[in-house]
């Protein structure tokens, strides 16, 4: 398992993807962001942007949901689908990762109540410092309930 892996997904125009990337390598760090885009368009704009910069990024221009055993570190997820798709996903797709954090709008607070009657979740909630309503959730384990 390589914990030095990050997988964005749905990055769509490289947010939060690109701007880790950027972060890591001014930081001279050597982790490497793997960003899922379906989108062909959005794909080549990242491809461009990661070879201009010179960022440690993989492009996988594909439907990440017909990809299976993906290994990596953490996983992050912004605006790409609702909080229950995210897990399904991670539970189906992903053999090994290290943790998710998912980006919580307004009503994430419902969201991960209902979430948690059909998973048992170890996370963290980490209030947004740009909007008093979001947070972050550091999801470190995944079970889903029966």
């Amino acid at each position: 398992l390589n914990y030095n892996t990050t997988s964005d997904l749905g990055t769509g125009g490289g947010f939060p993807g690109i701007i880790t990337a950027i972060m890591l390598k001014n930081m001279k760090k050597k982790n490497k962001i793997n960003l899922y885009e379906k989108s062909y368009h959005k794909a080549v704009f990242l491809n461009e942007v990661s070879r201009e910069l010179n960022l440690n990024t993989e492009i996988f221009q594909t439907d990440i949901f017909k990809i299976k055993n993906i290994k990596t570190g953490s996983i992050m997820a912004r605006a790409f689908k609702p909080l229950s798709v995210i897990l399904d996903l991670v539970n189906n797709n992903f053999r090994d990762y290290k943790n998710i954090i998912v980006f919580m709008g307004k009503s994430g607070e419902k969201t991960l109540e209902e979430n948690l009657k059909k998973w048992d979740l170890k996370f963290d909630k980490k209030n947004s410092i740009t909007n008093k309503d979001s947070f972050l959730l550091n999801i470190t384990n995944i079970k889903k309930k029966y």
